[in-house]
């Protein structure tokens, strides 16, 4: 009965490091608090695996009751939060976290300890009553169901996409490992206490490993890997022809890459582009020449995939246009719509920034402007 805490606990400190020194590197509230949330789950499983071990008490249980009943859970479904909807929780999310926190601490360290049960039941000890049971199963319920459907989203999402392959077998192991352990709370419920860390340590190790493959790159498919050796002519041979691309395929290797990184926080795509050679610029709107670029880029861009686009601030949204057009595209790939143009110039360009095969619709003003003319 003592092992398996004692599993649990290294497993959350090993997890809390891992993703708190990506926090550190890139830091992201989503991380922030998943580093947390793990520490935490260390915390509870070390405090129940002292008392066991060394005894019980009043200090060791409330630790135990503030940190792993509800509050892990909590801050799991924060951090898929702040994944799910960034820009609602950059609002609330800090305010929504110390409430809660300070509300659940609270209920702990004000309930009633039976000091007689102490030394053999040990955190069970605490008096919860009926509404303290109520909160803990409201919580972790909720933040359960958060978890589960964000994981469960994202894994769909990614599969219907073909696109971040490990990120997905990544999502599906934090999946079934949060259910394990959503499993052991039940079973504690039940009065099934002896299988509580069984199902802790399997689901925590699954939820570890999950993280693990969510950080390893994607390596291109065999077909869309490039030979330097298919790049680079032989001495004395002729320099292979390009062919122009007008229209690039959103199915091709730069634009399924493009895509991929629109599912991810702003913050991470404004920093792959600076990897790649894109620094950001700050301002806040687009030029004439920009937004013509802009939205040439986001014609040729799948359709959920414009939404994701049209959503980025418009300084992270210039660098992944210059990052395709500048980086990604081979000579004689760019796309329509460089330089100044008027009148006529504009409308059948605008009509070439369409992809082939759709009847799209021209802005009024611009045809409004030729029908003028």
């Amino acid at each position: 009965m003592v092992v398996f805490p004692l599993i649990s606990t290294v497993i959350s400190l090993l997890c809390a490091w891992v993703i708190g020194r990506d926090a550190m590197r890139r830091p992201r509230p989503d991380k922030v608090i998943w580093a947390i949330a793990f520490l935490m789950f260390a915390l509870a499983a070390g405090a129940d695996a002292a008392g066991r071990e060394l005894g019980w008490t009043s200090w060791l249980a409330r630790l135990y009751y503030a940190t792993g009943p509800a509050l892990v859970v909590m801050f799991l479904a924060i951090g898929e939060l702040y994944l799910i909807s960034p820009a609602r929780m950059k609002r609330f999310g800090v305010g929504l976290t110390v409430i809660a926190s300070t509300f659940w601490i609270s209920l702990v360290l004000g309930a009633l300890i039976d000091e007689s049960r102490l030394a053999a039941d040990g955190w069970d000890a605490i008096e919860r009553g009926g509404f303290m049971t109520v909160t803990t199963i409201v919580l972790n319920t909720v933040s359960t169901l958060i978890i589960v459907g964000g994981t469960g989203y994202s894994i769909w999402k990614f599969r219907r996409l073909g696109i971040m392959r490990n990120r997905m077998i990544g999502c599906s192991w934090i999946l079934v490992g949060t259910l394990f352990v959503a499993a052991g709370g039940s079973l504690t419920r039940l009065g099934h206490y002896e299988y509580l860390y069984i199902a802790m340590s399997i689901g925590i190790a699954m939820i570890f490993y999950g993280v693990l493959c969510t950080r390893r790159p994607d390596v291109p498919a065999a077909a869309d890997r490039v030979s330097t050796s298919d790049l680079v002519p032989r001495p004395g041979a002729a320099l292979p022809e390009i062919e122009a691309v007008p229209h690039p395929d959103p199915t091709e290797p730069a634009m399924g890459w493009i895509s991929s990184l629109l599912w991810q926080p702003a913050d991470d795509v404004s920093k792959t582009c600076e990897e790649w050679s894109v620094p950001v610029h700050a301002t806040p709107a687009f030029s004439r020449d920009e937004a013509r670029r802009a939205w040439g880029f986001r014609q040729v861009l799948p359709e959920d995939s414009q939404t994701r686009f049209d959503a980025l601030p418009v300084p992270v949204r210039r660098q992944l246009v210059t990052l395709y057009r500048e980086v990604l595209l081979w000579p004689g790939d760019d796309l329509p719509g460089d330089g100044a143009v008027a009148g006529d110039d504009l409308v059948d360009q605008s009509e070439a920034l369409l992809p082939s095969g759709t009847n799209g619709h021209l802005d009024d003003a611009v045809v409004a402007g030729k029908s003028a003319k």
